[in-house]
């Protein structure tokens, strides 16, 4: 009976342990620059444009630029 009662209380305990999860920070825009064309394709994704990778680097940091900024109109 006791080991019943233990392993109830065991998997309590375990339940509180469990650490939450760790958000990724935002991508400051000054940041933009170090990045490769291929992660800058992923950020755009995530905030909702799809990026072409033939495109400049600048370019493709631009386009990023006008969507942060103009994201609430």
């Amino acid at each position: 009976m006791f080991t019943i009662i233990k392993k109830w209380f065991d998997g309590v305990l375990k339940s509180y342990d469990k650490k939450p999860a760790k958000k990724k920070p935002a991508v400051r825009i000054g940041d933009l620059e170090y990045k490769t064309k291929k992660e800058l394709e992923t950020i755009g994704r995530k905030i909702g444009i799809e990026l072409d990778r033939r495109l400049t680097k600048t370019k493709l940091i631009n386009k990023i630029k006008y969507k942060v900024k103009n994201r609430n109109r």
